[in-house]
């Protein structure tokens, strides 16, 4: 085998197998590596344009009028006069709706404040004054709920005593009547004894009397005797109520004693006071009258008292016991709040207000556009070829007041399609081609109007943009086709790259940087289209960097 590999021809068979084999490799690999175009991003001009078709017609003159009436209180311009596209020509006094607006501006801040409150939340100052507020009424509760019982106590303490007085005037009351009768006995035996019509008077009057105050009928005859050992009726209840003395049994008593007294003094009243009784006597029945009078008066004063207290008492009672259903009310009331503070504001309260601030917004807009109504301003730029507003004169709605017309003779008109009039502003300089001269004559023109309003073209929502040539020339016609090239936007010294670069994934956008036979993706922010392809990248590149435009693998 040795000697089989050392000869030549064997050494170079093997040299050029191996050489096929590795150059087959690198060729396949060589056939099989990536192709790719790239370009260099650079910094560059970006113009963005909006291309349009239109028609040359003559520049119309122009007659402006305010839309309601009004005191004309400036004039800005004269006849002759240039004026530019908004520049302000005539006022009305307008100083109430000025005022209007800056408090429906106001209005727009405060409620605009509301909203962002709302949005944040409750602040931890503003949740320790609420925690604080619930302490305090808390607190307030402890106190009505002491209060009470204080009330309470001392109403039981006020209705006892006037018991007390009660029973004092009761137990007064009958022993005063006992000893009326006593008196009043001794007179009957002295004098009226026989059963004459005096005599059966004062006997029925004392037999009422001792029937109602001792409890013993049929005692109009008894003796002072018998009377003394009498104790039942109003006497027995006064007695009973000292000896068990509950607030029922001494108002009974007290009551019964009333009663009783009055009576007694029918009975003192029947002594006819013509009668032949001693002076003596007529002093004693004249101060047993005096006394029973005073003891009805003491024990009537009792009862009323013994009433107005308790009607104190409940009055006192309730108004405490209120305390405490306020007190509880409050406490409620704050212990909601702070729930709701701590919960936070609920989406429908962020909701609402949101609603308030736009509503509020629109209001402010309404007087905006009513103040606009009060200014004439230049639609154009022109010159003014009437004036007729003074100041100080008042003006009817709709009458004309100034004129003007274009500086240019001939302006275009176009109809730019609804995805391009954002792109579109009043100032924006154009270059304008005219079928009549070919691509190589070119004017300057700009934009001076853009419809609000919507015209449609072929089923089509287009805008109507009117556009005036900067210089005069000759060779523009009525009539003839323009081709309107609108600088929209533009940018300088700005990193741009082809569009077709841009790779979208997921709502991202990106680009393949070249680095040598690989290339990585990299996340891009774009900006300005330009109307040449390119695109402006913001951010995710540098410039000098190699961007894959096209690949193949």
């Amino acid at each position: 085998m040795t000697n089989f590999l050392k000869k030549p021809v064997v050494i170079i068979s093997l040299i050029i197998l191996i050489g096929g084999i590795i150059g087959g490799y690198a060729y396949l690999g060589r056939d099989n590596a990536p192709t790719y175009d790239f370009v260099v991003a650079e910094k560059r001009a970006l113009v963005q344009e909006v291309s349009v078709t239109g028609r040359v017609k003559p520049a119309e003159s122009v007659q402006l009028a305010f839309e309601k009436s009004g005191k004309v209180s400036r004039v800005y311009a004269d006849v002759g006069d240039k004026v530019g596209p908004g520049q302000m020509l005539v006022f009305l006094e307008n100083g109430e709706i000025s005022a209007q607006l800056l408090q429906a501006e106001a209005n727009v801040e405060s409620e605009q404040a509301k909203l962002a409150e709302l949005e944040q939340g409750t602040r931890q100052e503003e949740l320790h004054t609420y925690e604080t507020k619930v302490g305090n009424t808390e607190r307030s509760l402890d106190d009505a709920e002491k209060n009470l019982e204080v009330v309470t106590q001392k109403a039981e303490a006020d209705l006892e005593d006037a018991h007390t007085d009660a029973l004092a005037a009761a137990q007064d009351a009958v022993s005063g009547g006992k000893i009326a009768l006593l008196t009043l006995t001794g007179i009957q035996y002295a004098h009226f004894a026989s059963y004459d019509q005096y005599g059966a008077s004062i006997a029925d009057a004392k037999a009422a009397a001792v029937q109602e105050l001792l409890g013993t009928e049929n005692a109009g005859r008894f003796t002072a005797y018998f009377i003394s050992t009498l104790d039942g009726g109003a006497f027995g209840m006064a007695k009973d109520a000292a000896g068990n003395p509950t607030h029922e049994n001494i108002s009974a008593a007290l009551a019964e004693a009333i009663s009783a007294l009055q009576k007694v003094k029918q009975a003192l009243d029947a002594v006819p006071s013509d009668s032949e009784i001693t002076a003596t006597e007529t002093t004693n029945l004249n101060a047993e009258k005096s006394s029973v009078n005073s003891k009805i008066t003491s024990a009537s004063g009792a009862q009323a008292a013994l009433a107005v207290q308790k009607a104190a008492n409940a009055d006192a009672i309730a108004l405490a016991a209120a305390g405490i259903t306020t007190a509880r009310n409050t406490l409620s009331s704050a212990e909601s709040d702070l729930a709701l503070k701590k919960a936070g504001t609920a989406p429908e309260q962020i909701s609402s207000q949101r609603a308030k601030v736009k509503s509020a917004q629109a209001n402010a807009q309404t007087y905006r556009a009513q103040l606009a109504k009060t200014i004439i301003r230049s639609p154009l730029g022109g010159v003014i070829t009437a004036q007729d507003a003074k100041v100080g004169e008042i003006v009817a709605a709709n009458a004309a007041l100034v004129s003007l017309i274009s500086e240019a003779k001939f302006e275009i008109e176009a109809n730019v399609p609804e995805a391009d009039i954002a792109k579109v502003s009043i100032g924006n300089t154009s270059l304008v081609t005219l079928d009549a001269y070919g691509r190589n004559v070119v004017f300057e023109a700009k934009v001076v109007a853009v419809d609000p309003a919507e015209t449609i073209v072929d089923g089509v929502a287009t805008y109507k943009v009117t556009f005036q040539f900067v210089k005069n020339d000759e060779r523009v016609k009525s009539g003839m086709t323009a081709n309107i090239d609108i600088a929209s936007a533009s940018r300088e010294n700005v990193i741009a790259i082809p569009q077709r670069a841009i790779i979208r994934k997921n709502g991202d956008q990106f680009v393949r940087i070249a680095d040598g036979e690989r290339f990585r993706e990299v996340k891009v922010e774009t900006g300005l289209r330009g109307s040449d392809g390119n695109i402006e990248i913001i951010s995710g590149i540098s410039e000098g960097d190699k961007v894959i435009t096209f690949s193949e693998e």
